[in-house]
């Protein structure tokens, strides 16, 4: 986890993508880096404010086809809920079920 990130407040269904995802880096022998999750400067309501996004750091892969691959584990992996955006320096996971939150 990057050193400014701020955990407290992330909703509990984060935490299952979180440990999806370091299963998933695990298996290419990389740290699962949170570079933001209720913390820095997003749009306008953006699920991060209200604990339901996180980023996770990219550069910890170098093969444009790993990360392809890890794309598309987490896509596979989590449930329809969740949303894997591909960015150029991180991945975006937010969950945003398709009946809508109350928030």
């Amino acid at each position: 986890m990057g050193p400014k990130v701020r955990l407290r407040g992330l909703k509990p269904e984060m935490n299952t993508a979180l440990q999806v995802a370091r299963d998933i880096f695990a298996l290419y022998q990389r740290d699962c880096i949170v570079t933001s999750a209720v913390d820095g400067k997003h749009s306008r309501g953006s699920l991060h404010y209200v604990g339901y996004a996180v980023d996770l750091r990219r550069r910890v892969f170098t093969d444009p086809g790993q990360v392809d691959d890890v794309t598309a584990m987490l896509r596979e992996s989590l449930t329809p809920e969740y949303d894997v955006v591909l960015e150029p320096s991180h991945w975006h996971i937010e969950f945003q079920p398709k009946r809508g939150l109350n928030l």
